[in-house]
């Protein structure tokens, strides 16, 4: 029992670790100049939002995270909510005592337009807009959106039926 939940816990982040790897795929930050501006300033879970202060995460979504993983080079936490080691509901990293990312990983939580994970491609395109871009990384389609003017991006990985299987907001240094 504790190696799998220590299998379940580690497992994502070699998947992490081997995605910043692959040749195939292609950075972000590569679409930034030729993808229009789309608002994102509400983007939030529970009313915490990039920004926020660590402090709000716990007290927003009123329990204690099922872990929380400290990383040292380079400085961050993460706190990591789910109602069972099997299925996670959301991610927060902390940096500099506030929210700098989070990740939406099942329907429990859903965007400011109301996404969720298994919501369809064209659902994400109605809620946010033409102005997206599209790239391949570790063999997911991901579309994704910049705002610019308050600096967050918003990335929506899409499994091979171009279903929502996770949402990723972050700040962007541009």
């Amino acid at each position: 029992m504790r190696i799998k939940n220590y299998f379940l816990f580690i497992f994502p982040f070699v998947l992490l670790l081997l995605a910043s790897c692959d040749p195939s795929s292609t950075p972000k930050e590569k679409y930034y100049s030729s993808t229009k501006s789309t608002n994102l300033q509400l983007e939030n879970v529970k009313s915490v939002s990039i920004g926020s202060a660590k402090y709000d995460v716990a007290s927003c979504l009123k329990k204690k995270p099922k872990f929380i993983e400290v990383t040292e080079k380079p400085p961050y936490t993460t706190y990591i909510y789910g109602e069972s080691t099997e299925k996670y509901d959301v991610e927060f990293k902390i940096v500099d005592n506030k929210v700098s990312r989070y990740d939406l990983l099942s329907s429990k939580y859903g965007t400011e337009k109301g996404i969720h994970t298994g919501d369809s491609k064209k659902d994400v395109i109605k809620a946010y807009g033409e102005n997206y871009y599209e790239r391949e990384d570790t063999g997911a389609t991901i579309i994704g959106y910049f705002d610019k003017t308050h600096k967050l991006n918003i990335e929506f990985s899409l499994d091979d039926k171009d279903k929502v299987g996770g949402v990723l907001v972050q700040k962007i240094n541009n």
